[in-house]
């Protein structure tokens, strides 16, 4: 079952959330403005209660007490409902209001009861009444004074009339507000989507529009738009990736489908097939090469194998790759030597890759640096990080080329890296291993006087 789009979602519940509002809002207010009514005739009921006093303490004769309250049953007119006894039986008093009522006269009394207030209903009539005692000139009088409520309670049913009414037809008029302000909130993300489907891999240079409003929306326009940057950038890599590797792989295969087809095409001696052959292998070998490179790096980029590092001396790393080395400077006559700190030299690292990353540098040195030339390998620590420099007195490097030879494929001098057996893909490489052991690789180089390649690695705690 399809999911309701979301501005209904979202005006469902803002119809909900108001219908709570306005329900908890109207029992509120009907319920304070009839405790305000009853709080303001009980008022008045005791007020009446205290005149009714204040006329005991006067110590007044039974009849003449009748005359003041009918005096003044005269002047409130329908509205003075009362009742009034001696508890000793000698005389009461009930108003013309009260009768007509049929008020029941309290009977038995407790003398410490304290007045009390309720609602009743006579002959279709609700009274707020008051019954109690009053204590004066050392008697006890029984007092019930009322008060009509019809008008009051008229009140307040035409406003509960007002609020069932009127809040369904606010409810009505909000939910439509809240549908038009939801559609408008969610206009702009229905525009990021209808752009987003725009985007695919041959139009991955389109970007999301960016609503400059400061909120959520261009968060995520943002957010996305970055995304769609770095997949642009991830993806060119691999097509380029992609691109230069078949490039690589195509060149070798067609010498070796050259080499083949020549040799095939008449009979050749013993040592024509042999030179043949010893020349397929070269090829072979550049291919294997290559293709192993080509898997670390990929591997690299998918970090489907995280390097296991652990505190290791560089000293021992640089003493295990002096045999090798010293074999590939021997090779072109290249003076070789090593200058290691007495003292060890510990990071967090990978033995294997630490060793390739530097003979990887060594070899590009060798392969750079011509006959009678000179290498050098230094270590030392510095500012909390262990520094080693490749250093050689060979062809150095173009400042234009500076800035791209840590790119996979890119050969400053095509010719001399294709005659010396070179991928482009050595300084890559050596920068990935770097990398993955939170350092940093860097070069200096002038023309004609050599070049200094510098890892900076972190010092092991």
């Amino acid at each position: 079952m399809r999911a309701l789009p979301l501005r209904i979602r979202l005006t469902a519940w803002y119809f909900l959330v108001l219908c709570i509002a306005f329900g908890a809002f109207s029992l509120l207010a009907f319920f304070e403005v009839r405790g305000s009514i009853h709080s303001a005739v009980d008022e008045g009921l005791r007020d009446r209660e205290a005149e009714i006093q204040e006329l005991l303490e006067q110590h007044l004769p039974g009849e003449q007490i009748k005359r003041e309250l009918m005096a003044g049953s005269r002047v409130r007119g329908e509205d003075d409902i009362l009742q009034l006894a001696d508890t000793r039986g000698e005389w009461s008093y009930s108003s013309a209001s009260a009768v007509r009522y049929s008020l029941t006269f309290p009977t038995q009394t407790n003398s410490n009861e304290k007045f009390r207030v309720s609602t009743i209903y006579s002959k279709g009539m609700p009274l707020r009444i008051l019954t109690g005692q009053i204590h004066a000139a050392d008697q006890v009088y029984e007092v019930q004074i009322a008060a009509p409520m019809d008008d009051f309670y008229d009140a307040v049913n035409r406003f509960r009339l007002v609020l069932l009414f009127s809040v369904p037809i606010l409810l009505l008029i909000a939910s439509a507000g809240g549908y038009w302000l939801s559609k408008k909130a969610v206009a702009p993300v229905t525009e990021i989507a209808r752009a987003a489907q725009l985007i695919s891999e041959r139009e991955l240079s389109r970007r999301l529009p960016n609503p400059q409003t400061g909120d959520e929306l261009q968060t995520l326009s943002e957010a996305l738009n970055e995304m769609f940057g770095r997949l642009e950038r991830a993806f060119k890599r691999v097509t380029q990736f992609t691109a230069d590797a078949s490039h690589e792989l195509r060149t070798p295969v067609a010498l070796m489908r050259t080499r083949t087809e020549v040799a095939l095409r008449k009979q050749r001696s013993e040592a024509e097939y042999r030179e043949t052959l010893f020349r397929i292998h070269q090829e072979l070998e550049r291919t294997s090469a290559l293709i192993e490179n080509l898997m670390t790096l990929a591997r690299a980029d998918s970090g489907s194998e995280p390097l296991q590092v652990a505190p290791i001396n560089l000293n021992a790393i640089l003493l295990e790759i002096w045999e090798p080395a010293s074999l590939l400077a021997e090779g072109k006559s290249i003076q070789y030597d090593q200058r290691l700190p007495e003292m060890p030299v510990c990071v967090s690292g990978n033995p294997p890759s630490l060793r390739r990353l530097f003979l990887i540098l060594i070899d590009n040195a060798v392969k750079y640096t011509s006959r009678e030339g000179r290498i050098s390998v230094v270590l030392n620590a510095n500012d909390g990080a262990a520094v080693i420099e490749i250093r050689d007195t060979g062809v150095g490097i173009a400042p234009t080329d500076i800035p791209h030879i840590f790119e996979r494929f890119y050969r400053a001098d095509e010719s001399r890296s294709r005659e010396s057996g070179g991928t482009g893909l050595g300084l890559a490489i050596a920068k990935w291993i770097t990398e993955a052991h939170q350092g940093k690789i860097s070069v200096v180089s002038k023309v004609g006087e050599g070049s200094v390649f510098r890892v900076q690695m972190p010092l092991a705690e």
